[in-house]
C-alpha cells in the first residue's frame, strides 16, 4: 500500500533523481581518491628524475658518436646492394622476353584448351541428352508393347466371345429350322384334318336333323297318346301355349346369347387384326433400326479410325515439338555464353545501359533508337579485326536518330542508374573525312569495307570514316607519314594519326564482331524453332480439338446406338406382348365359337321342339292313337331310339376330331411362340454380337503396333545418335589429351623460367629487404651527426673496432633513463592538473548533497499530501460502500535520522529539518455503527476485497486512470457490498467532470452486469472470441452459472 501511495504521490520521479546524485556522489569520492593517489605518485617520481637527468647529458654524447659510426657503415652497405640489384635487372629483363614469348604461345594453348572443353562439355551435355531421351523411348518403347499386348488381348478375348456367340447363334438357327420344318408339317397335317373334321360335323348335323325329325313326330304321337290326361282339347292347347311361350323365352335368349358372342368375336377378331398390324409396324421399326444401328456402327468405326489417326499424328507432332524444344534449348544455351563473352568483352556500364535502353524503348514504344552501332553493320570475316579494333569501345555506341531522342534516354538512364552511354544522334553528326591516297592498290577506305543501310552512313563515317585499311605495318607506316591519316592494318594493327601504335596478337574467337554476328545468327535460330514451335503447338491444339469433336461425335453415336437398341427390345417386349395378347384373344375366340356352334344347337333343339308342340296343338284332340299311329310311334321309336345313338356317338367323334384339332392347333402356336422367341434371341445377340466393338479394337490394335514400332525405330535412331555423339566425344578427348600435353610441355618451359625468375625475384627481394633495412636503420638514426665526415672515408674494419669501443662505454649506462627530462615535464604538468581536478570534484560533491537534501524535502510533502487526500478519500469511499461503517488509512514511520544527515552537517550543508521515514500504511475499519475495529489480518477474503476496492476507489479520486480492468472482483463480496460496488463504479465513471472513465469488469454476479452500459460475451469454439451480447445475455449466464454451482455444491 505504501508503494501504490509513493506511485500515486510520484516519488519516483525524487527517488530516482536521489539515487542518480548518490551515484555520482560515489563516483565522485572515487575519482578524488584516485587524483590524491596519483598526486603522491607524481611527487615521489619528481624526486627521482631530478638525479637522472645528469647521466643522461653524458649518455647523449657517447650516442652521437654511436650514431655516426652505424651512419658510415649502413651508407657502405646500401652502396653495395644498389651495385647488386642493377645486375639483378639486367638479367631479370633477357628472362623476361623469353617468358613473353613462352606465354604468347601458352595463351594459344590455354585458348585451344579452353575451346575443347567446352566442347568436350557441350558433347557430354549433348550424350547425356541422348542417353535420356533414349531412356524415356525405352521406356515409352515399354508402355506401347505393354498397350500392343493389352490391346491384343482385348482383341482375342472379343474374337473369343464373337467365336461363342456365333455358335449359340448357329445353334439357335438350327433349333428356328427344326421348329420351322415342325411348323410346316403341323400345319400341313391340320390342312389335311380340317375335312375329316368338317365331315364328322356334317355327319353329325344330318343324324341330328333325322333325329330332331323323328323326335318331332314321335312328340305328337306322344302327346296324342297323353291326351287322355286332358279333360278337353282347351286345357291341352293352354298347356302346349304354355310350353310354347317357356320354349320361345328359352330360345330368345339363346340368339341374343348368340349375338353378344357373334359381337364379341367379331371384337376380338378386330383386336388380333389390330395387334397383328402393331407387330408389323414394330418388326418394320425394328429393321429400320437394324439398319440404323449398321450405320451407327459404321459411324462409330470411323469416328474410332479418325480418332486414331489423330491420335497418332499428336503424337509425332508432340516428337518433333520436344526435339525442336531440345534443340532450342541447346542453341538458347550456346546464344548465352555467346552473350556472356561479349558482355565480358565491353564495359560493365555499357552493358546494363544497353540492356536497360531495350527494354525502356520496348516499353514506351520511343521511335528513333537504333540499338547499338555493332548491330547496325556487315562486314567480311577478312577484315573483322580491322573493323573491331579501329572501332574498339564505340562500338557499342548506341544510335539514335537525332539529340531529343538521345537527351530522352539519357535522362532515362539517370532515374535509373543503369550505367552511362555515348549516343549518336544521326541527324547530328558531321563528319571530317580525310583526304585518302587514291588508286592505291594495297589500301583503301575501312568504311568501303563494311555494308550498311544509308540512313546510318553519319554514324559510320563518325566512327570508321576516318581510318585507312592498309594490307600490312609497313604499308601504314608509309601512309600515315604521307596523308597523315589513322591506318589499320587487316591483322588489326592500329596506327594512330599522331604517331602511337598498337598491335599484337589477337584472339580471332573472342572478336566482337564474330561473337555478335554468331549472336544474331543463334538468336534467330532459336526464334525460328519459337515460331516452329508455337506452330506445332497451335497445330496440336487444332487436332486436340479435332479429337475433341470427334470424341464428342462417337459419344453421341454409341448413345444413339444404345437408345437404338433399347428401342429394339422395348420393340420385342411390346411384340412378345402382342403375341400374348393374340394367342389369349384366339382362346378367347375359340370359346365364343364353341358357345356360338352350342347355342345354334340348342336353338335348333328348341325350335324342334316348338315346331313339335305346334304340330300338336294343330292336332285333333284325341284320347286314344289309331292302329296305323300306333304302329308309326313303334317304327319311329325304334328309330328315334337308334338315331339318339348314332347321333350320340358321331357327336363324340366330332368332339374328339375337335379337341385332336385344337390340340395340334395349341401345339402348332407354341412352336410358333419358341421360334419367334429364338429369332428375337437371335436378333439381340446379333445386336450384341460385338463385330463393330472388334472392328474399332482392331483398328486400336493397328495403332499401338505402328506406335510401338515407331517408338523402336525412334529408340534406334537415337542409338545411331548416340553412337555418333560418343565418336564425337572421343575425338575430342584425345583432341583435348593432346593439347593438355603439349600444354604441360610448354608450360613446364614456361615454369622452369618462372622459377629462375622467382629465384632472381627472391634474390632481388633479400637484396631490396636488406636495402629497407638498412634504410630504415638510417632513418632511426635521424639527422647525419656532425663527427660523420671523419669516419666516411675509413675501412669497415676500423669502423666496426671503433663502434665496438663506443658501445663498450655505453653499456656501463645501461640503468641511464632516456626520457628523465621529458618525464620530469611531463609529470611536473600532470600534478597541476590534478590539483585543479580535485578542486572541481569538492565542488560538485557540495552541490550534489545539497540537492539530495532538497529531494528528500519533496519527496516527504508529496507522500503527507498524497496520504491526506487519499485517507480523505478513503473514509468516504469505504462508508459509501458499507453504510454505517467507517474506516481510515494510518501511516507508519520511523523517527530514525537520515543516513547522510550527519554528514551534511559536518560539509557545512545549512540548517535542514528532520525527514520522516515511511515504513507502511495501515487499515482499520468497522463495519457497523458502533462495531468492533478491525485491521487487514483480521478480515474474510470479501471484507478485504471491499477494503482493496475502496483504496482503488480512493486512489482514482486523487489519481485517475483513463480506464480500471477487474477481474472477478465481486466474486467474494455479499450481495448488498456487490451492489454498492457497483453503484460506486456507476458513479466513479464520470471522472472530474470533464473526462469520463472506463471501467471494464468480468463478473458472474448480476449486480455489476446489471449497471453495466455495455456489455461482451467471451464465447469458446476451438479458439476464444469476443462477441457483443445484451444484458438479458449476460443475465441468462449468471443464472446458469449459479445453477451450476448450485448443483455442484448439492452434490459435495
Amino acid at each position: 500500500r505504501l508503494e501504490l501511495l509513493k506511485e500515486v504521490a510520484g516519488t519516483n520521479v525524487y527517488e530516482e533523481k536521489k539515487e542518480e546524485s548518490q551515484k555520482i556522489m560515489k563516483e565522485s569520492d572515487a575519482k578524488m581518491a584516485e587524483i590524491i593517489k596519483n598526486m603522491n605518485m607524481i611527487e615521489s617520481r619528481l624526486a627521482k628524475l631530478d638525479k637522472e637527468k645528469e647521466e643522461l647529458t653524458q649518455y647523449y654524447s657517447l650516442d652521437k658518436e654511436r650514431r655516426s659510426l652505424h651512419h658510415a657503415l649502413l651508407s657502405q652497405k646500401i652502396r653495395g646492394l644498389h651495385e647488386d640489384l642493377t645486375g639483378i635487372e639486367r638479367e631479370k629483363s633477357e628472362l623476361k622476353v623469353d617468358t613473353a614469348e613462352n606465354d604468347s604461345q601458352q595463351q594459344v594453348l590455354e585458348a585451344k584448351k579452353q575451346e575443347l572443353e567446352n566442347q568436350l562439355n557441350a558433347v557430354v551435355k549433348d550424350l547425356q541428352r541422348v542417353e535420356r531421351e533414349r531412356e524415356e523411348l525405352v521406356k515409352e518403347e515399354g508402355d506401347r508393347f505393354k498397350d500392343e499386348y493389352n490391346q491384343q488381348e482385348k482383341v482375342n478375348q472379343l474374337v473369343k466371345s464373337l467365336n461363342v456367340s456365333q455358335k449359340q447363334l448357329q445353334g439357335k438357327a438350327q433349333q428356328i429350322q427344326r421348329l420351322q420344318q415342325e411348323i410346316t408339317g403341323a400345319r400341313q397335317h391340320i390342312h389335311g384334318f380340317e375335312p375329316t373334321l368338317e365331315a364328322a360335323k356334317r355327319e353329325a348335323e344330318v343324324i341330328t336333323s333325322r333325329f330332331n325329325e323323328a323326335d318331332r313326330q314321335l312328340e305328337v304321337l306322344l302327346s296324342i297318346q297323353s291326351s287322355s290326361q286332358y279333360a278337353n282339347k282347351a286345357e291341352r292347347d293352354k298347356y302346349l301355349q304354355n310350353e310354347m311361350k317357356t320354349f320361345e323365352r328359352t330360345l330368345s335368349a339363346r340368339k341374343a346369347e348368340s349375338k353378344k358372342a357373334e359381337e364379341d368375336k367379331q371384337r376380338i377378331k378386330d383386336s388380333i387384326k389390330k395387334a397383328e398390324e402393331t407387330i408389323a409396324q414394330l418388326k418394320q421399326g425394328m429393321e429400320n433400326r437394324k439398319k440404323q444401328r449398321e450405320t451407327s456402327a459404321q459411324n462409330q468405326k470411323n469416328f474410332e479410325a479418325k480418332r486414331i489417326d489423330i491420335t497418332k499424328e499428336i503424337k509425332e507432332l508432340q516428337y518433333q515439338q520436344s526435339q525442336i524444344t531440345k534443340n532450342r534449348e541447346l542453341a538458347a544455351g550456346e546464344c548465352e555464353r555467346t552473350l556472356h563473352k561479349i558482355q565480358g568483352a565491353v564495359n560493365q556500364s555499357a552493358t546494363r545501359a544497353l540492356k536497360f535502353l531495350d527494354k525502356f524503348v520496348r516499353d514506351n514504344n520511343i521511335k528513333g533508337y537504333y540499338g547499338p552501332l555493332i548491330d547496325l553493320f556487315d562486314c567480311n570475316d577478312r577484315y573483322t579485326q580491322a573493323v573491331e579494333q579501329s572501332g574498339g569501345g564505340r562500338l557499342h555506341n548506341a544510335v539514335v536518330e537525332d539529340e531529343n531522342v538521345a537527351s530522352k534516354l539519357v535522362s532515362a538512364l539517370h532515374q535509373s542508374k543503369q550505367g552511362r552511354m555515348q549516343f549518336l544522334p544521326i541527324k547530328k553528326l558531321r563528319p571530317e573525312i580525310p583526304r585518302f591516297p587514291e588508286d592505291a592498290s594495297n589500301a583503301q577506305p575501312l568504311i568501303s569495307c563494311m555494308k550498311f543501310e544509308d540512313k546510318f552512313k553519319p554514324a559510320m563515317l563518325e566512327v570508321f570514316g576516318k581510318t585507312l585499311l592498309c594490307e600490312n605495318i609497313e604499308v601504314a607506316s608509309t601512309y600515315r607519314k604521307s596523308h597523315s591519316v589513322a591506318c589499320v592494318t587487316i591483322d588489326g594493327d592500329k596506327l594512330a594519326k599522331k604517331g602511337s601504335m598498337r598491335g599484337g596478337y589477337l584472339d580471332t574467337n573472342q572478336s566482337k564482331i564474330k561473337l555478335n554476328k554468331q549472336l544474331k545468327e543463334l538468336t534467330g535460330k532459336v526464334q525460328t524453332m519459337q515460331n516452329d514451335e508455337g506452330q506445332i503447338a497451335q497445330k496440336i491444339q487444332e487436332l486436340r480439338q479435332q479429337e475433341t469433336k470427334i470424341i464428342s461425335d462417337l459419344h453421341k453415336a454409341q448413345t444413339d446406338s444404345h437408345a437404338v437398341q433399347q428401342a429394339s427390345t422395348t420393340d420385342n417386349r411390346r411384340i412378345e406382348n402382342e403375341n400374348g395378347r393374340i394367342a389369349q384373344d384366339k382362346e378367347d375366340l375359340t370359346a365364343k365359337e364353341d358357345i356360338l356352334r352350342k347355342n345354334a344347337v340348342d336353338m335348333a333343339e328348341l325350335e324342334h321342339r316348338l315346331m313339335a308342340l305346334q304340330d300338336q296343338l294343330a292336332s285333333p284332340f284325341s284320347d286314344s292313337l289309331t292302329p296305323e299311329q300306333e304302329a308309326k310311334m313303334k317304327t319311329l321309336t325304334e328309330q328315334h331310339t337308334l338315331l339318339q345313338k348314332e347321333r350320340q356317338a358321331q357327336s363324340y367323334k366330332a368332339s374328339d376330331l375337335e379337341r385332336q384339332k385344337k390340340a395340334m392347333e395349341n401345339s402348332l402356336n407354341n412352336k410358333i411362340s419358341q421360334a419367334a422367341e429364338l429369332q428375337q434371341e437371335m436378333d439381340s445377340m446379333q445386336d450384341q454380337s460385338g463385330d463393330q466393338d472388334l472392328e474399332v479394337e482392331q483398328l486400336r490394335l493397328q495403332s499401338a503396333k505402328q506406335s510401338a514400332k515407331q517408338c523402336t525405330e525412334q529408340k534406334e535412331a537415337k542409338d545411331v545418335e548416340k553412337n555418333e555423339v560418343k565418336a564425337q566425344k572421343d575425338r575430342v578427348e584425345v583432341e583435348l589429351k593432346a593439347t593438355k600435353t603439349q600444354l604441360r610441355r610448354q608450360g613446364a618451359e614456361v615454369e622452369g623460367a618462372r622459377k629462375k625468375l622467382d629465384q632472381l625475384m627472391d634474390k632481388k627481394n633479400r637484396f631490396m629487404s636488406e636495402m629497407d633495412s638498412a634504410q630504415a636503420q638510417l632513418r632511426e638514426l635521424g639527422s647525419l651527426p656532425e663527427a660523420f665526415d671523419k669516419y666516411k672515408d675509413r675501412s669497415q674494419k676500423q669502423l666496426h673496432d671503433e663502434l665496438h669501443r663506443v658501445t663498450e662505454k655505453l653499456k656501463t649506462f645501461k640503468d641511464v633513463n632516456k626520457k628523465a627530462l621529458d618525464q620530469f615535464n611531463q609529470f611536473t604538468e600532470q600534478r597541476e592538473k590534478f590539483r585543479e581536478r580535485k578542486e572541481e570534484l569538492e565542488k560538485g560533491a557540495d552541490s550534489i548533497r545539497e540537492l539530495i537534501r532538497k529531494l528528500d524535502e519533496k519527496k516527504d510533502d508529496a507522500i503527507q499530501t498524497t496520504f491526506r487526500m487519499v485517507s480523505k478519500n478513503f473514509a468516504d469511499v469505504f462508508e459509501q460502500i458499507v453504510p454505517g461503517g467507517s474506516g481510515e488509512l494510518i501511516m507508519k514511520t520511523s523517527d530514525a535520522p537520515r543516513e547522510d544527515a550527519d554528514e551534511d552537517a559536518g560539509n557545512g550543508a545549512g540548517p535542514s529539518r528532520s525527514i520522516r521515514h515511511y515504513v507502511g500504511v495501515s487499515v482499520k475499519v468497522r463495519f457497523a455503527a458502533g462495531g468492533e475495529v478491525h485491521v487487514m489480518r483480521s478480515l474474510s477474503g470479501g471484507q478485504k476485497s471491499v477494503v482493496a476496492l475502496a483504496i482503488i476507489f480512493a486512489i482514482q479520486k486523487c489519481d485517475p486512470a483513463p480506464f480500471y480492468l477487474f477481474d472477478e472482483v465481486d466474486a467474494n463480496l455479499d450481495p448488498m457490498y456487490r451492489g454498492a460496488v457497483a453503484n460506486m463504479i456507476s458513479k466513479q465513471k464520470q471522472g472530474d467532470g470533464e473526462s469520463t472513465v472506463q471501467f471494464i469488469t468480468s463478473s458472474f454476479q448480476p449486480e455489476l452486469v446489471q449497471a453495466a452500459d455495455k456489455h461482451w460475451l467471451v464465447t469458446h469454439s476451438g479458439m476464444s472470441r469476443m462477441v457483443v451480447g445484451t444484458l438479458e445475455d449476460q443475465l441468462d449466464i449468471v443464472r446458469k452459472n449459479q445453477q451450476t454451482a448450485a448443483e455442484q455444491q448439492a452434490l459435495q
